[in-house]
């Protein structure tokens, strides 16, 4: 009966990708077509991969190198990732020395701490359950004023880490992941030639002295940095999108060995498909053609009703990791690839997983601290605070009461001694509250 169940699950992924990749790379064609290629020569290359797999898929072949490409696909975003983090600390500096060259108002009262403390505890209160009190508690974290001594910050990073004494490692570890890269430890070294332009502004700001700035070096960064995000946005979006569309393939590739055909759906999507890898090829960006475009309107409906009955067929990834042979294992796999996740491992865990005991936890965290400490060595005071923010927005804000909580939120704000950087945090903080 499992058996049975699993077929009809890997049929209703296989048309479900079928049909989300034709419509996904319809799109993706009409955003390239209109930029006239693509942001990056690595994108495009990685582009043009995709339709050389895609076109072997069409015509039958089933081992035609699709994982190898999602995982040349992990890593180039990952290389992005590691932009992203650098410009939210700069972003971060750069909002709260804003005000220095912001006309100032006569009179105007310097910002009333305690007052600021009880509207946030106000906030807290009114969270409508305890996963979105914690949420709002995280959110908060990362925005106060951090005026620690980084044997403070690593003696409060260590007292939030603790929660994972006792749990499997895997966690842990993809928690000090997210803190190295939220630490900026990540660095993006020897990508200069990959990645020119985010490159030559990430070093700009490095040796910037932002301590000192003119109106005008601050204007002039203010405006690198908004080119450098809009670029990193737009390199994302590409990856993304593509990743979505390798994911698809995957899904098919692990599963036409068993999927039922549906014919005529699976003929008029491969037109589609074809036509608009005829397009990609050609890299003349013309208008996709009435011929393909007119195929679009059977697809209607068609992923909803395969996706729902993925649903209704649903055997649990748990259940399907117990299961053995070829086909439990393509389902299992699918699953993950249809989770949503686009960059979830396809590697199965380990049963026996080890536990975070207090020699692996003190190993790693050291390890940590050691990386955190030379690295900061490098950076402006401003961009190490920005990086310990970051991180402290990454973990869990575990109060024990809200007492605690408006002794913390208390104390980062009389900290610190920069009214124009106290008055930036004050507008972020109730800026949020608001949304």
């Amino acid at each position: 009966m499992k058996a049975a169940r699993i077929r009809r699950q890997l049929t209703a992924a296989y048309h479900c990708s079928y049909i989300r990749l034709a419509l996904n790379f319809y799109t993706a064609y009409e955003a390239a077509a209109e930029k006239k290629g693509f942001e990056n020569d690595r994108i495009s290359g990685l582009y043009d991969r995709f339709c050389e797999l895609l076109d072997a898929c069409l015509k039958g072949q089933s081992d035609c190198g699709a994982d190898e490409l999602r995982q040349d696909v992990i890593r180039e975003m990952e290389k992005v990732t590691d932009y992203t983090d650098a410009f939210q600390a700069y972003e971060y500096v750069m909002n709260r020395i804003e005000g220095r060259f912001a006309p100032k108002l006569i009179g105007k009262k310097p910002e009333d701490t305690e007052s600021l403390t009880e509207e946030i505890l106000s906030w807290f209160q009114t969270a409508p359950d305890p996963a979105a009190l914690r949420e709002r508690m995280q959110v908060i974290t990362g925005q106060l004023p951090v005026r620690f001594t980084k044997q403070k910050f690593f003696a409060l990073l260590e007292d939030r880490l603790s929660i994972y004494k006792g749990l499997p490692r895997s966690g842990f570890e993809d928690i000090l992941y997210i803190l190295r890269s939220e630490g900026l430890l990540n660095r993006p070294m020897a990508r200069e030639e990959a990645y020119g332009t985010l490159f030559d502004r990430m070093k700009e700001f490095e040796q910037t002295d932002l301590r000192h700035l003119t109106a005008q070096e601050y204007r002039h960064l203010a405006s690198e940095l908004e080119e450098g995000s809009r670029e990193i946005n737009a390199l994302s979006g590409e990856i993304l999108c593509l990743m979505d569309m390798v994911n698809d393939l995957c899904v098919i590739l692990l599963a036409q060995g068993t999927a039922v055909s549906d014919l005529s759906c699976e003929q008029n999507t491969k037109e589609i498909l074809k036509g608009i890898q005829t397009l990609f090829a050609s890299k003349e960006w013309e208008d996709i053609p009435e011929e393909v475009t007119d195929r679009l309107p059977a697809l209607e409906g068609k992923q909803e009703q395969y996706f729902e009955q993925w649903l209704r067929d649903d055997i649990s990834l748990e259940e399907l990791q117990e299961e053995n042979g070829p086909e439990a294992e393509a389902a299992w796999k699918a699953g993950l690839l249809m989770s949503g996740s686009a960059f979830m491992s396809l590697e199965k865990p380990d049963a026996d997983e080890t536990e975070v005991d207090e020699a692996f936890f003190r190993e790693k965290l050291d390890a940590l601290f050691k990386d955190m400490g030379e690295r900061w060595k490098e950076l402006p005071k401003a961009v190490v605070r920005a990086a310990m923010a970051k991180c402290l927005s990454s973990l869990p804000a575990n109060f024990q009461s809200l007492d605690e909580a408006r002794e913390y939120i208390q104390g980062s704000l009389d900290s610190c001694s920069d009214e124009i950087e106290r008055e930036a945090c004050a507008d972020l903080i109730r800026s949020l509250m608001e949304e």
